[in-house]
């Protein structure tokens, strides 16, 4: 894969709006999905379908998702390749950066369309250029990871992760914590990441805060920082309400309890004395 010059876009800068009638029913839709034991997956089909009709591009990805794996029931939702590439095809039309995502995908894995490297990398790449963090930790991890080791490059690697990371996307925040851990080996700016997935309900995060002060710590999950006690309780406090309720946020988590230094890399291993910005 060969990119231009790299711009980081933001998805929320180019997502088409949501009509508010459409978005009461795509709600509708999503908690009925959310109940335990027998959904009435009749009723969550209906409520899309009348969300699409007015152009509710996120109604389309969930529906298209459905029928991608099909879903047991009586009635169920029957798997068809076909809805779910025509729902994609709409979400592209409308220019949803999420819609290109999804047909990269698709065309890397073959699934419904000819398997093509050249497509699937064009609209990976035309879905980042639009702000999508899940295809911009994509070709992070393209170059952080996927060239052969003289020719990666983290430099790129890193604008494509951090422009994912300032995003509300939790696998991409998560993705991008990760990249900092592993691939730059900087601690401070890797729980910094885990520290924001947190703040918007990421059980991972607040597991591997936990972790990274406990006072008996594993080497292998406390980043290296020194155990306390109080953030350790802190963070398993917080781990077991988001148990207890998954729809839980801690928007003021990163502004009351910034992290401490790291004891050998300060804030940021390439920056000691610097907090990391988004």
């Amino acid at each position: 894969m060969a990119y231009p010059t790299f711009t980081c876009a933001y998805e929320k800068d180019h997502n088409p709006p949501l009509d508010a009638e459409a978005e009461l029913w795509f709600q509708e839709a999503r908690a009925l999905e959310k109940v335990r034991g027998v959904k009435n997956w009749r009723k969550i089909v209906w409520l899309y379908e009348k969300a699409i009709a007015k152009d509710h591009w996120k109604a389309m990805h969930n529906l298209a998702r459905l029928y991608r794996t099909g879903w047991p029931g009586q009635p169920g939702v029957e798997q068809d390749t076909s809805k779910m590439l025509h729902l994609y095809e709409r979400m592209i039309k409308l220019k949803v950066p999420l819609g290109y995502y999804n047909w990269a995908v698709i065309a890397e894995n073959g699934r419904g369309v000819l398997k093509s490297d050249r497509m699937a990398s064009s609209y990976m790449f035309q879905a980042a250029q639009l702000g999508s963090p899940l295809a911009q930790v994509r070709i992070g991890q393209y170059f952080a990871f996927e060239l052969p080791r003289h020719k990666q490059d983290d430099d790129m690697a890193e604008r494509y992760y951090r422009c994912a990371g300032a995003q509300d996307n939790l696998d991409a925040i998560g993705k991008t914590a990760s990249f900092y851990r592993n691939a730059r080996q900087n601690m401070p700016r890797a729980l910094f990441y885990y520290q924001r997935a947190a703040s918007l309900g990421s059980a991972r995060g607040l597991s591997y805060l936990s972790g990274a002060f406990e006072p008996m710590p594993s080497p292998i999950d406390n980043f290296g920082y020194q155990p306390d006690p109080k953030l350790h309780e802190l963070y398993t406090d917080l781990w077991n309400q988001l148990e207890r309720n998954p729809e839980l946020h801690f928007p003021d988590l990163m502004k009351d309890y910034p992290l401490p230094p790291h004891p050998t890399q300060g804030f940021d291993a390439e920056h000691p004395d610097r907090r990391p910005e988004l």
